[in-house]
C-alpha cells in the first residue's frame, strides 16, 4: 500500500475497531476507507449504489448468497451492484496488522456516459460492447488500475483547488481501467474456452504453448489471422500491455514456476525459454521481480 494512503489511515479519527470509516466526496464519487483492527466474524455491509471494492492490506473472507465465499486479498477488487449484501469475516485483523479496504461509489451517470464514449470510439475486437459487468466474482488489479485507485484516494482526500475537475477526469479513467482490467482477467483465465471464437484468446494460447520459441509479434498476429498493426492495437487495448510485453511476462511466469519446482539451473531455464543468453534472462527476471533468479529460488 502506498505510504501516502497509509498516512491517511494513520491520521484518521478512530471511532470503532471494526470497519472504522473515513469518507471523502467529489461530484462523481464517494470514497470510503475502511479499517478493522480486531478479529471479528459476520459483519454485514451493503451500499446504496454500484461500488468498486478494493483490498489494500490484510485479509477478509467474503460471503454472499448461495454459499458463495472466498478470501479477499490485497490488489483484488469487486464491482458490486447497489444494495448487494455482504457478510464479512476478519480472521487475522489486529492492532499490528489491520485489515484495510476501499469502497468507491461511482456516479451512475458517469458510468453510463463513459461506456457510451468507449463503445463509440474504441469498440472491442469481436464487435461486442464494453460493459461494466457487476458480479460477486473478484478479479486481480493490474498495475495501471492499482495506480489509478491510489491517485483517486489521494485526490479525494486532498484540498486541491482543481479537485472536482481532476476527479471527473480520473473517474472516467478509472472506469476505462476497470473495463480493461475485467476484460483482461476474463481473457487470461478463460483462454481455453474462448480460443475457438476469440482471436486474442487464440493468440494468448499460442504464446503460452510456444514459450520455448523466440516468438515475434508478426508470427503471433499471423496465427490469429490479423495484421500486425491491428493485432498490436487490439491486444494493447484489451490486455493493457503490448504483445511483446505479454510474451516476456509469460516467460518470466514460467521461469518462476521452474525455479520453484525443478532443479534446473538458471542457464538451463534461460535457454529453455528462448532467451538469447543467461545474462539477458537474469536482466529481464530482475526487472519483473526485483530479484535475480538465484535469489528468487533461495526464497521460494
Amino acid at each position: 500500500m502506498n505510504s501516502s494512503v497509509r498516512k491517511i489511515y494513520e491520521e484518521g479519527k478512530v471511532i470503532t475497531p471494526i470497519e472504522n470509516q473515513i469518507s471523502f466526496h467529489t461530484n462523481e464519487l464517494d470514497l470510503h476507507l475502511f479499517e478493522t483492527k480486531a478479529s471479528t466474524y459476520g459483519f454485514e455491509l451493503a451500499f446504496d449504489e454500484m461500488s468498486l471494492i478494493t483490498m489494500l492490506s490484510g485479509k477478509k473472507v467474503m460471503h454472499f448468497k448461495d454459499n458463495h465465499s472466498f478470501e479477499f486479498l490485497p490488489e483484488e477488487s469487486l464491482v458490486l451492484d447497489k444494495s448487494q449484501a455482504m457478510n464479512i469475516d476478519f480472521p487475522e485483523a489486529d492492532d499490528e496488522n489491520p485489515t484495510r479496504c476501499m469502497a468507491l461509489i461511482i456516479s451512475p451517470d458517469e458510468v453510463r456516459d463513459t461506456l457510451l464514449m468507449v463503445n463509440e470510439t474504441t469498440p472491442k475486437i469481436e464487435n461486442g460492447e464494453w460493459s461494466l459487468d457487476i458480479s460477486t466474482i473478484k478479479f486481480e488489479n493490474d498495475q495501471i488500475l492499482s495506480k489509478n485507485i491510489e491517485r483517486i484516494i489521494l485526490l479525494a482526500s486532498s484540498n486541491n483547488q482543481y479537485r472536482e475537475a481532476l476527479g471527473k477526469l480520473m473517474t472516467k479513467e478509472l472506469i476505462i481501467n476497470l473495463l480493461q482490467s475485467k476484460a483482461r482477467n476474463l481473457l487470461l483465465k478463460e483462454t481455453n474456452s474462448l480460443a475457438s471464437n476469440n482471436q486474442l484468446a487464440f493468440a494468448i494460447n499460442y504464446i503460452r504453448d510456444n514459450q520455448h520459441k523466440s516468438l515475434t509479434v508478426d508470427e503471433v498476429a499471423d496465427k490469429a489471422y490479423m495484421s500486425k498493426s491491428t493485432f498490436h492495437r487490439h491486444f494493447k487495448r484489451e490486455i493493457g500491455i503490448t504483445p511483446n510485453e505479454f510474451i516476456l511476462s509469460e516467460k518470466i511466469k514460467k521461469a518462476k514456476y521452474l525455479l520453484r519446482s525443478t532443479k534446473q539451473s538458471v542457464s538451463e531455464i534461460a535457454y529453455s525459454l528462448a532467451f538469447a543468453s543467461p545474462s539477458q534472462f537474469i536482466k529481464h527476471f530482475k526487472s519483473f521481480t526485483g530479484l535475480t533468479p538465484l535469489k528468487f529460488k533461495q526464497k521460494s
